[in-house]
């Protein structure tokens, strides 16, 4: 087996590069495991589940999940954040008491404030539903199940801090096994048993519950577990000012930002049907596979960002960021592409007739997270810098833009006029942080090797728009245009060759499948 530094010379990266790379690729490779086993138990659950509810029932369930989640982050204030970058940014010059300090700062404050947080939903349940619902009988139902789900919003927090303080680490293997494996795959059998015994959306809401309390206890014994013997033994410094001052103007962007506030489903659930919420929660589920690979590689690219700017790195931050940003491209891009000119396939198969009307909502949804996933992970280039107030302003302006627009969309035409809503503000929002970025820290993610994936993305969508032209919306049509594209985006990749970066993780890969081999034989 091939050494190191062999590895590191055969594919013409520096030490110090290779190392970054490898750090990125082992933490963002089982993250992205993690995010396919996860997007594949919450693609079947939401088809199970809109097959045996209707696309109305769970369309209530959908909100009651939305509010929830929202509520969640509110509880958790941003100190997930805080608690990863000053982890890591202790463990960068080996302050142990640092470390601690950080730990529990931002576990204390996560319990008081997701502590309030569910307080204020038992009490006002009604009042928000009321919200949500025009019919007394439906206010109250609304109202009963944001109750009983409550309790997620404590555990759901406590859950996330724990899960962030271990990636401070530089390690992703007990986030990804709590957050990817344990909870949605604890919510799965949950959720399908009480939906076979009859309890519908109470039963989902339920599982909700329990899976979030099974995993605050995987997490808490995760990073009980992970702690070094000098952390053990050290006093904790606490940093709290500054550590709540990062937590709440980081915690306010990720509670503003237009995917974790769930607009359109709050929107569409005040001004439209739940059949409309619930289309569009079809065209939200069907972009999982998308951005499965974004959403893998970002909690190991956190930590990195932090790490190699404050030892002053900006040129290898800058050609990791590059890097990643290419990756994400190469693994997203022909999903969207996919999504867009065949939308009909991807809806009848995963939600049958109850997806009847979803098809243009996916397609429109796949073009605004082109814009997402083309950007690279931007935002965490700006925050984990030191710079928060950035994207709470970007998220705000996001959310200002969203509701004004989306007000109109929803109540004039309904979940697809709240599709292209999401899709501009995304883009917008997108390609402004990639100028921020570039003026504040002075790195961009479009690197030249980026012309391979889109040279690639071009000719797949050539094929299908082809197909389209020719055939019209036919699934067997449809069904063999993606699979020809596919393969020519394959071929196209493959032809015009890989870049150092990727020549050292295959290195890697099949180094590490030798040394499995030898073991076994």
């Amino acid at each position: 087996m091939a050494s190191p530094i062999g590895d590191e010379e055969s594919s013409g990266l520096s030490q110090e590069t290779a190392a970054d790379v490898g750090v990125l690729a082992k933490g963002g490779g089982l993250q992205i495991i993690g995010q396919f086993v996860q997007g594949g138990i919450a693609f079947v659950f939401v088809g199970i589940a809109v097959r045996m509810l209707g696309a109305a029932k769970f369309g209530l369930y959908r909100q009651v999940a939305q509010i929830l989640s929202i509520a969640a982050q509110v509880g958790l204030a941003g100190f997930n954040y805080s608690a990863m970058r000053y982890i890591a940014k202790a463990r960068a010059i080996g302050d142990h008491g640092g470390v601690r300090g950080a730990a529990r700062t931002a576990i204390g404050a996560t319990l008081i404030a997701s502590g309030v947080v569910f307080v204020v939903i038992v009490v006002g349940a009604h009042y928000l539903a009321s919200r949500f619902a025009a019919q007394p009988q439906a206010v109250n139902q609304l109202a009963t199940l944001l109750r009983i789900g409550a309790a997620f919003v404590p555990l759901f927090a406590l859950t996330q801090v724990l899960r962030y303080c271990t990636q401070g680490y530089k390690t992703m293997r007990p986030s990804v096994i709590v957050g990817n494996i344990i909870q949605p795959g604890s919510r799965f059998v949950i959720g399908v048993a009480l939906l076979v015994a009859g309890f519908a959306v109470t039963g989902m809401v339920v599982a909700y519950v329990a899976s979030a309390a099974i995993a605050t206890a995987a997490a808490a014994w995760y990073y009980v577990k992970i702690l070094s013997k000098e952390e053990r033994a050290a006093t904790p410094k606490v940093a709290v000012w500054p550590m709540t001052r990062f937590a709440l103007l980081q915690g306010g962007a990720s509670v503003l930002g237009v995917q974790t506030l769930g607009l359109s489903i709050l929107i569409l659930g005040a001004l439209s049907t739940n059949r409309e919420v619930g289309l569009f929660a079809i065209g939200l589920a069907l972009q999982t596979p998308g951005t499965i690979f974004l959403g893998g590689i970002i909690n190991i690219w956190a930590p990195l960002v932090t790490d190699l700017y404050e030892r002053r790195e900006i040129d290898r931050l800058e050609s990791l960021y590059q890097a990643v940003t290419r990756w994400i491209i190469t693994f997203s891009f022909p999903v969207f592409v996919a999504l867009i000119f065949s939308p009909e396939l991807f809806v009848r198969i995963f939600a049958g007739h109850a997806g009847t009307g979803a098809a243009g909502v996916v397609a429109v949804l796949a073009l605004g997270n082109a814009f997402y996933a083309g950007t690279g992970p931007t935002g965490f280039v700006i925050s984990m810098t030191g710079r928060p107030g950035m994207n709470f302003i970007n998220s705000t302006v996001a959310v200002a833009l969203y509701v004004v627009a989306g007000a109109w969309a929803a109540s004039r035409y309904g979940a697809i006029g709240v599709a292209w809503v999401d899709a501009a503000v995304t883009a917008v929002i997108n390609l402004a942080r990639v100028a921020e970025a570039r003026i504040l820290v002075g790195i961009h993610p479009f690197g030249r090797s980026l012309l391979k994936p889109l040279a690639a993305t071009m000719v797949m969508a050539i094929i299908l728009a082809a197909a389209r032209a020719l055939g019209g919306s036919g699934s067997l049509l449809q069904a063999g245009a993606v699979a020809a594209g596919a393969i020519a985006y394959a071929f196209v990749l493959r032809r015009l060759g890989m870049s150092d970066e990727e020549r050292y993780v295959w290195q890697r890969l099949r180094a590490r499948v030798a040394a499995v081999r030898s073991r076994s034989s």
